[in-house]
Parts: C-alpha cells; sequence; structure tokens
C-alpha cells in the first residue's frame, strides 16, 4: 500500500504551481513542470517514505529538479529593457523577436486560490518585478527565496527540498533577499482610479488624457517586440499612430496580475470585439502611471480572460 493517494498530490498541486512559476517565469511553463512533477511523484510513489520527511517537502524536490533542468534550456526569461537600450520609434514596424523566452505574468487567482497561493499573493515580495529579478539569480538561490519568503516552508524544510545543508539554504536565501533588495524598487501602484481612467482614455482613443495619466519617465514595454521606449513623449507618439494606424473603437476589462492592475484590450465592442494585447500598469512614487507592460500574445490572452471570466 503506498503512503498516500492521489487526492493528497492533487492537493499539492497550487502550491507547486506558485513555485514552478516564480521558479521559471512562465505560467505555461510552470503548469507544464508542476504536470510533470505531479507525474514523476506518483510514478515513484513506492519509494515514498514518511519517516524521512513530509510528502510537500518530497514533491517540492521532485518539482525543483524539474525546473531546474528547464532553467538549463531557459536560464532566464527577460523583457525588453534587459536586452537592448531604448529606441522605440513610432511609426517603425513593430518586428516580434519570438525566438526570446519573454518573462511572461500569471493572473491573479490563476493557481486556484488555495491557502498557500492566497498568502503568497497577499505577500509583496510576490510581484513581477520580482519574478524579474529571480531570473538573474542560480536556481539555488531562486528556490531558497521562493520556499522560504513565498511558499513559507521552514530553514530544514527548504534544504531538504534544495538538497543542501541547512547553513547552504539560509546563505542562498540570504544572497537572494540582498540581490532582490538592491534590484528592486519598492511597490508604487499608480494612484486610486488611474488604471480605470487609463481604460477609459484608451477606448476614447484620447491621446490628451493618456498624457494627464503617465509619468515624464515613463518605460513602455510590448514583448515580443524587442524595441522599448522610455519617456512620456516616444509612449504618447506611438499611441497618436497607433489610433491612426488601427483605429479609434477599443474595449476593455479589468484584470490583476499579482500586484499589477491591468486589462484586457479588444478592438470594436460587443460581440464582434476581437482581442489585442494584456497590458498591465505600475505606477512611480506621485501616482501616476510609470510602467506599461503590454503583450500581443494570443495564449496569455486566452489565460487572462479565463481567469476573468471565472466566479470569484
Amino acid at each position: 500500500m503506498t503512503a498516500f493517494d492521489e487526492a493528497e498530490l492533487a492537493g499539492l498541486r497550487r502550491g507547486l504551481t506558485v513555485f514552478c512559476y516564480q521558479l521559471l517565469g512562465s505560467p505555461f511553463e510552470a503548469e507544464d513542470a508542476v504536470q510533470d512533477a505531479l507525474e514523476r511523484s506518483w510514478r515513484a510513489r513506492d519509494s515514498f517514505d514518511p519517516a524521512k520527511g513530509s510528502l510537500s517537502t518530497w514533491c517540492y524536490r521532485i518539482a525543483r529538479n524539474v525546473c531546474v533542468d528547464r532553467l538549463r534550456e531557459t536560464p532566464r526569461r527577460p523583457l525588453p529593457r534587459d536586452l537592448r537600450d531604448p529606441g522605440l520609434e513610432a511609426t517603425a514596424p513593430l518586428v516580434p523577436a519570438l525566438d526570446v523566452p519573454w518573462l511572461l505574468p500569471a493572473p491573479a487567482g490563476w493557481a486556484g486560490g488555495s491557502e498557500v497561493e492566497g498568502r503568497a499573493e497577499r505577500r509583496e515580495e510576490v510581484r513581477l518585478a520580482v519574478t524579474a529579478m529571480l531570473q538573474y539569480l542560480s536556481p539555488l538561490q531562486r528556490g531558497a527565496f521562493v520556499l522560504r519568503d513565498v511558499i513559507g516552508l521552514t530553514a530544514a524544510e527548504t534544504a531538504a527540498v534544495l538538497e543542501v545543508s541547512v547553513a547552504s539554504a539560509n546563505s542562498a536565501l540570504q544572497r537572494a533577499r540582498a540581490a532582490i533588495g538592491a534590484g528592486v524598487e519598492r511597490a508604487q501602484p499608480p494612484a486610486p482610479g488611474a488604471v480605470e481612467r487609463y481604460a477609459r482614455a484608451i477606448e476614447h482613443a484620447d491621446v490628451g488624457a493618456l498624457a494627464a495619466l503617465v509619468a515624464d519617465d515613463l518605460v513602455f514595454e510590448m514583448p515580443p517586440v524587442p524595441d522599448w521606449s522610455a519617456g512620456a513623449a516616444p509612449y504618447l507618439a506611438f499611441m497618436e499612430h497607433l489610433f491612426a494606424w488601427r483605429g479609434r473603437d477599443w474595449s476593455t476589462t479589468p484584470i490583476t496580475a499579482g500586484d499589477l492592475a491591468g486589462f484586457l484590450l479588444y478592438r470594436g465592442a460587443g460581440e464582434a470585439r476581437e482581442p489585442h494585447t494584456v497590458q498591465l500598469f505600475d505606477g512611480d512614487a506621485e501616482g501616476a502611471i510609470g510602467h506599461v507592460l503590454v503583450y500581443q500574445h494570443p495564449r496569455l490572452f486566452a489565460l487572462f480572460e479565463e481567469s476573468a471570466a471565472a466566479p470569484r
């Protein structure tokens, strides 16, 4: 008789999904990694010894090994500003870099709303900026940070998952915390209502209203297009061109991704509307919109659309 059943294993899926997403930087990679880890765990179920540790620790170790294997092929997922200097030209063709494994956001509640995931989403550490910073750390440091500061495992449990000593796990955690603290600014959400006003400005193709909402040093990125801009002027020139090029009839649906508010942008309205982009926003110290992150990614759009439509 095995020491656990399928229901117990399935109960770990949500926490494992949070863990794998933070390590891999893609909800789709995370889903695949978790499925792989659960299948490996079930096939190896006869080797599980509860006297040596908990089922969750054993499964997290398997998931961690799955993620490390995947990180050998894709060690880091960047955003456009990680790859080149700003240089977006309003009227230049948008040429996607489809060979780049871009950092991808995940919808709030996407992993299923478990206690672990809910606790993780309430923590400031679970921010897209932190997920981006984790891409620069070693797998050991990523794992230590996520297991301790996001999932909430003890030092001993974390060491067991990572298959290192407690001292090594603590050292990796300290290095990860220091790197993230130095590389990630404190969260600055846009002022209350700013994202909603931005959505209305987009729907009315009102560049003047957009100009009143964005910071002077706005960062504007559109993965998979590697070009990006810094400053309000190139962004506003791009938006003016966009409305002239793609029309002035738009609609939106609000979404959230971890700490970021945003919306799904559609061309047109009603039943005839067409999916366009996933748009997420961060603020500056004054509450203006300081970062506009736009994804033209049909599969990601569908994931957020499904999440937005799910009952809460």
